[in-house]
């Protein structure tokens, strides 16, 4: 995800302060650990933001190749004897540079409508998500940010259903084929549309059940109701138009309702 205008400001007031504590070394090396180990957890953090930043494309690649190769040489001088002034000066470009050539570009970056537009579809998940449904939700708000909107619909579907599989392992396959059970049992639609051999009984089987068996199976095992169903089975119908060629041509404002619809029915609805 990219770094924020914060974290870069952040970073820059620490840049700016282990500069002026080397001023005060002078020539002197610098032997202290503590001293080593914040230029190093500076140089650390830059590289960590730095491929991040040339992926967003929010300032010129030589601005970046240069602190790159600046906070490189700092690292480097951690792990050997090295005099303040040296050091210092591989912090000097960031600390002159970094808030006219990165900083303020990312602010402008950020309030740019496809960035407001992937903001506000990570706000519409809550923020403890497991790694694979953040995953997931952090590609849809890339997708928005290049306008390929189809794609970033097939994501967020994707966190969605990765929430119902882990909700599913957590309850067991067992809970799982007993809810199938109970649909088989009932009479009508979308019951009559579960099949006895939609039961799983390993992950690998779960991840090759269809999405649609899946959400009707919920109405049992997560006890949400039939409205909630009938909105699942139309976000899986707008997932499955975006995945396939033809006339639907969703905008950034279809994918922020869709990132909204499956927080609302599937993250906040089912349990994990």
């Amino acid at each position: 995800m990219l770094p924020s205008s914060d974290e870069l400001e952040s970073l820059h007031a620490r840049v700016r302060e282990a500069a002026a504590a080397l001023k005060k070394l002078g020539a002197a090396e610098v032997t202290k650990t503590h001293t080593k180990d914040m230029l190093a957890g500076i140089a650390r953090e830059w590289l960590k933001l730095a491929p991040l930043l040339r992926q967003a494309n929010v300032c010129e690649a030589a601005v970046l190749e240069a602190f790159d190769s600046d906070m490189q040489g700092l690292l480097n001088g951690t792990t050997t004897r090295a005099r303040a002034t040296a050091l210092r000066k591989k912090l000097d470009r960031f600390s002159t540079k970094a808030v006219d050539s990165l900083i303020v570009p990312l602010i402008q970056f950020e309030g740019s409508p496809r960035q407001v537009a992937a903001r506000q579809i990570q706000a519409a998940f809550p923020s403890s998500l497991e790694p694979e449904e953040a995953a997931y939700v952090e590609e849809a708000s890339r997708c928005v940010t290049v306008q390929a909107f189809r794609a970033a619909i097939i994501m967020l579907w994707a966190a969605g259903v990765a929430r119902l599989h882990r909700a599913i392992t957590n309850r067991g396959f067992n809970a799982f084929n007993a809810a199938i059970d109970s649909c088989v049992s009932k009479k009508g639609i979308p019951y009559n549309k579960v099949k006895e051999g939609a039961k799983i009984s390993s992950l690998p089987e779960l991840q090759r059940s269809r999405d649609a068996d899946v959400i009707i199976v919920g109405l049992e095992l997560f006890g949400y109701d039939l409205q909630a169903y009938q909105e699942l089975d139309r976000l899986l119908g707008t997932r499955n138009d975006a995945a396939h060629p033809g006339q639907f041509h969703p905008n950034a404002l279809d994918v922020q309702q869709f990132a909204q619809k499956i927080g609302l029915h599937v993250f906040q609805a089912v349990a994990p």
